[in-house]
This record gives C-alpha cells, sequence and structure tokens, in this order.
C-alpha cells in the first residue's frame, strides 16, 4: 500500500514568522548591509550637525556678529549637504542590491518548488494566484524591502541622533517632547493592523485578477463562439471591483494615518514652543540654543512621518512573505524510492490499484488488477469518466494509488526514484504541451545532447519534415508561445516525435492522434508501429479503429474492468467493448 494521493500541506506560517525567515535571508548579505548601515549612521549624523550648525549660526551671524561667518558658513553647509546627499545614495543603492539579490532568490526557490509539485498542489493552487505571487508579490511587495529596510534604518538613526542633540541643548523641552511618543505608538499599532488586514485581501484578489485574464485569453475562441462577452467582463468587473474597494481601504489607512501623527507632534511643538518662550523669559536658554532645538525638533519630524507611513508598506510586506512562504513550503512530489531502475524490459503490472482523489467521495480506480508482458500494447478504452487517463497517470506516479502496487519488471513502483522510474516512460498525450523555442528544442526537450540527425530521424518518422522543410528556418523555427505559430495536428507530432527520440521501453500514448487528419494519421500510425514493436505501450483511444490491433483492449466503467481480450474476442463476446464499437462505426458508409 502506499501513501493517499494527496500533498501534504504544512499549517499556514504566522506572517510574523514568514517576515523573520525573510530577515534571515537578508542576514546573508551582512557585509553590504553594514556598508549600508555605515552610510545611514553618516547621513544621521550629517542631519545632527545641520541642527547644530544652525543653531551656532544663529549665535555667530546674529549676536556675536562673527564677520568670517560670511565665509565659512555655505562652505561648511555645501559639505554637510554633499555628505548627506553621498551617503544616502550610497545607502539606497547598496540595500536595493541586496533586496533584488533576496527577491531573486525567493523567485527561484518559488520555481524550483512549483515544477516539482504534485497533481494535489496544482488543484490547490490555481495558476492565476501562482502567477501573481511572482508578479505582485515577489516583485512589487517585495520590491519595497530596501526602501523599508533604508527607512527603518536611516529614520531610526536620525530621530536617535536628533534625539541626542534635543537632550544635549535642552533635557527638560525634550521630555516635553516626548510626551507625543505613545499617542503615535497607538496610531501606528492600528495602522499595522489594518493595513496587514487589507494588504492579504488585497493580493489574493490580485490572484483571482490573473487568474480571469488569463482564462479569458485561453478561452477567447469559445467566448467569441458563444457570445460569452457579458459574462467574462461583469466576471472582470467584479474582482476589479474588489481590487479597487481595499487598495481605496489601504489608502485611507495609510493617509489617515499620516495627518494623525503630524497633527500630535505639531500639538507637541506648540507646546515646546511656549516652555521655551518661558524659559527664555527667565533667560534659561540663547536664542541659539532655540533654534538648534526647534531645527532639531523640526527635523525630527519627516523621519517620524516616513516611520508612520512605513506601516502600509510593512503590511503589504509581511502579508507578501506569508503568500510567498506558502508557495515555498508546499511540499514537492514525493520520491522516497532507494533504488535505481536500469533500462527496464517493459513487463508491468498492477496488483489491486485503487486511486480516491483528495476530496472525492468514490473512487476514480477501484481493484485495478493486470499483468502485462514486456513488448505487449495495452489499449484502454470506456466512456469519458471511466478511469482510462487515471490509469495512465499512476503509471508515471503522477498520482500514487491509495491501495495496491504497480511492478516494473517485478520492483515495485514506490521503492523506486521518480528520476529513474520516468526515464522508462514516454508520454504522447491529447494535451500538447509545446515550449516557447524552436521545432527541434521542442522534440529535444529532456535529451538535450540528442545530435542532429537524431532529430530529424525523430521528425521524419512522425510526418514531421515534409512541413518542416517547406520553413525557411527549417527545424530551428520557433514555434510560439504553447505552439501558437502551429496547428493542431503539427503540435501533436511534434509531440510525438519527441516521445520517438526518447526511445524509452514503455510508451504512454494517451489520445495520442486526436488532433491529427486523416492522411497525417495513417503515417503516423505506421511510425508508432515501428515504435512499438518490441516495447511496452498502454494506448487510450475514443477511436476503436485505431487499437484494433492491440495485444489486449481492456474495458473501463466506473473505474473498474469489465471486459478483457482481443478485438476479435470482445466483439464476439457481445458486451460493452461490442457496444462502443457498433455506436462508433454504425453510421459507417458501405
Amino acid at each position: 500500500m502506499t501513501d493517499t494521493p494527496k500533498a501534504e500541506t504544512p499549517k499556514s506560517q504566522a506572517p510574523e514568522k514568514s517576515f523573520k525567515r525573510l530577515i534571515k535571508l537578508f542576514g546573508s548579505y551582512k557585509g553590504t548591509i553594514a556598508a549600508a548601515v555605515v552610510a545611514m549612521i553618516v547621513t544621521a549624523g550629517a542631519a545632527s550637525v545641520i541642527a547644530i550648525f544652525v543653531g551656532k549660526l544663529t549665535d555667530a551671524g546674529f549676536y556675536e556678529k562673527d564677520p568670517n561667518v560670511i565665509y565659512w558658513a555655505p562652505a561648511a553647509l555645501v559639505a554637510i549637504a554633499f555628505l548627506h546627499g553621498a551617503s544616502t545614495f550610497a545607502s539606497s543603492y547598496l540595500l536595493q542590491s541586496v533586496s533584488q539579490s533576496v527577491i531573486a532568490v525567493l523567485r527561484a526557490k518559488m520555481f524550483d518548488n512549483i515544477i516539482r509539485w504534485p497533481a494535489a498542489s496544482h488543484q490547490k493552487f490555481p495558476s492565476g494566484i501562482v502567477v501573481s505571487k511572482f508578479i505582485n508579490e515577489a516583485s512589487n511587495a517585495l520590491g519595497t524591502a530596501a526602501e523599508i529596510l533604508t527607512s527603518i534604518v536611516r529614520d531610526s538613526l536620525q530621530v536617535l541622533g536628533l534625539i541626542i542633540v534635543l537632550f544635549f541643548q535642552n533635557w527638560q523641552l525634550t521630555l516635553v517632547s516626548l510626551v507625543i511618543a505613545p499617542l503615535i505608538t497607538l496610531i501606528l499599532r492600528w495602522v499595522t493592523r489594518r493595513m496587514r488586514e487589507y494588504a492579504k485581501k488585497y493580493q489574493l484578489t490580485l490572484g483571482q485578477l490573473s487568474g480571469v485574464i488569463q482564462e479569458a485569453i485561453d478561452a477567447r475562441y469559445v467566448i467569441k463562439v458563444c457570445d460569452g462577452y457579458a459574462r467574462e467582463e461583469a466576471l472582470f468587473k467584479s474582482v476589479n471591483a474588489q481590487i479597487r474597494k481595499f487598495a481605496l481601504r489601504m489608502q485611507l489607512v495609510s493617509s489617515a494615518g499620516t495627518p494623525m501623527t503630524r497633527f500630535v507632534a505639531v500639538g507637541a511643538v506648540s507646546v515646546v514652543i511656549v516652555v521655551a518662550l518661558t524659559q527664555a523669559h527667565q533667560g534659561a536658554i540663547t536664542m541659539g540654543e532655540f533654534v538648534t532645538f526647534l531645527t532639531a525638533l523640526l527635523m525630527l519630524l519627516p523621519p517620524i512621518r516616513h516611520l508612520a507611513s512605513l506601516n502600509g508598506s510593512i503590511a503589504r510586506l509581511t502579508a507578501a512573505c506569508d503568500s510567498i512562504y506558502s508557495i515555498i513550503d508546499e511540499l514537492p512530489e514525493a520520491d522516497t524510492g532507494k533504488t535505481e531502475l536500469p533500462r527496464l524490459t517493459g513487463g508491468v503490472r498492477f496488483d489491486g490499484v485503487s486511486l480516491r482523489y483528495e476530496g472525492a467521495k468514490n473512487n476514480a480506480l477501484t481493484d485495478f488488477t493486470l499483468d502485462v508482458k514486456p513488448g505487449q500494447t495495452i489499449a484502454f478504452v470506456g466512456d469519458s469518466g471511466a478511469g482510462k487517463s487515471t490509469i495512465i497517470n499512476l503509471i508515471p506516479r503522477f498520482w500514487a494509488p491509495s491501495t495496491g502496487e504497480i511492478y516494473f519488471d517485478g520492483v515495485p513502483q514506490s521503492a523506486v526514484t521518480l528520476k529513474s522510474l520516468r526515464k522508462n516512460l514516454a508520454l504522447v498525450s491529447q494535451d500538447v504541451v509545446l515550449f516557447d523555442d524552436t521545432i527541434a528544442a521542442n522534440i529535444a526537450f529532456g535529451q538535450e545532447h540528442a545530435t542532429r540527425e537524431a532529430i530529424e530521424a525523430a521528425a521524419r518518422a512522425a510526418y514531421l519534415m515534409p512541413f518542416i522543410e517547406s520553413l525557411p528556418k527549417g527545424l530551428d523555427t520557433p514555434v510560439g508561445e504553447a505552439g501558437s505559430r502551429l496547428s493542431g495536428g503539427q503540435k501533436q507530432r511534434i509531440s510525438i516525435a519527441r516521445a520517438l527520440l526518447k526511445n524509452a521501453p514503455i510508451l504512454l500514448l494517451d489520445e495520442a492522434t486526436s488532433a491529427l487528419d486523416t492522411q497525417s494519421e495513417k503515417y503516423i500510425q505506421d511510425s508508432l508501429k515501428e515504435l512499438m514493436r518490441g516495447r511496452t505501450t498502454f494506448v487510450v483511444a475514443h477511436r476503436l479503429s485505431t487499437i484494433e490491433g492491440a495485444d489486449l483492449i481492456v474495458v473501463i466503467k466506473d473505474g473498474r474492468i469489465v471486459e478483457m481480450g482481443c478485438h476479435t474476442e470482445l466483439l464476439e463476446k457481445k458486451g460493452q467493448y461490442a457496444h462502443l464499437y457498433s455506436l462508433q462505426f454504425s453510421k459507417r458508409p458501405a
């Protein structure tokens, strides 16, 4: 018995834990971050020096009447401004380089995991959601990580440096100013909580929008023929309105947080001015000291506002982390086997195999037992949904049996590595998959070291060369996205050529000739007969004429075997196969 065919999904990571994992990735670039922090310390120091310098300038120029001030003051201001600007640029660039490196690492982890997902995970995460995670979460939300980190460190250092200046100048006024801290903290907590909530909903809806757009593009001909414009437009409008709603709510919270903190800060400045004027009347503070204090206090407001406005970005970043790690943490398909299969002779035995998909009430396949000798051709027939393609998908272990076992040359499937198992298999499906590359590259996919002669031989056997030779670039002709530049029959023949080139001992043909015209099918059938000689072949075909020569025809109904035999034997039984055969050929011209 093998495991139930479902991906083991770990519990969703808490946003805080996901964010910590992101920070840990940043820790891999300690040297660059340290250099950036040094630059930000210089930036913060320059800001503090400006506050002190303005106070000194006031006393020197207006009270002490220093005649040299008109010479050294401009030069000093320019030097400080240059130092401030250069350090700001350096810190921003260094942290952005770290941020983009981290994003590249996360994208790679996501992609490496996705292509290794089991079938259950692809059902769990629609393609639109997955694409959205790459574009919106990884690129947009995480793209702000450098800006966030820069602002947090630089503005925090500036706040710290300016507070030190404030305490140094007048600790009484500073204590009065710090009364606003608890109020600002409460505002920031409220903004953070609400922004995180809306950011999650916003990103989820963006994924839904990607799915709607992708579905509309894939189904464009169906929409046109069925006049489904109204339905698709209504669906898009609904999702688009949800995105607008959550975006506005995020903006509302973010916009409210900034003026609220500003109002509290301005109130504190007003109180400070009153107290400072009182001290001035008592002779406890000079004009220069007051100007220094007021300048430092006013310079304190922008970094505080920046830190306050970061709540929205941090909330989106945190939500993006949680979303991205849900992809990274999804377990890849189980590959617990240790045995490396050599090239098989082709013996395959199904021993009481059953399969029930996750969430289904009934089995897709029940107690399936079949002993296939090397070199035999086995055809599966039956109504749609009977379980024929399920059997095909079990052989490469796209799905693992719920119960039972499949043996290859006597070796249980659960004991072998996926790589060695699939190396012995070639698949041609009715759902042809082509990559946005050349014809040659598509034929040689997975066999990149194949010679040009071998590729041409496979193409010729699949009756592709007359078409290829008519193209200016021949085998080097790009097929377009998903083979958009080719006809259905041409795409199917490339898929068949790919299987021919692989030359595996076991062939899986799931409606391999479904998209071919009559003339092409004749040539392909001849090629397949040559390919199938001496190889074990499993065929699923709705057109029964294509499997009349099979060694064994297995009739499937509701996931169970109801009949087995060769074409002639099954016709003589006058059972389910004979019924299906008569339905297809009762209207055939005499």
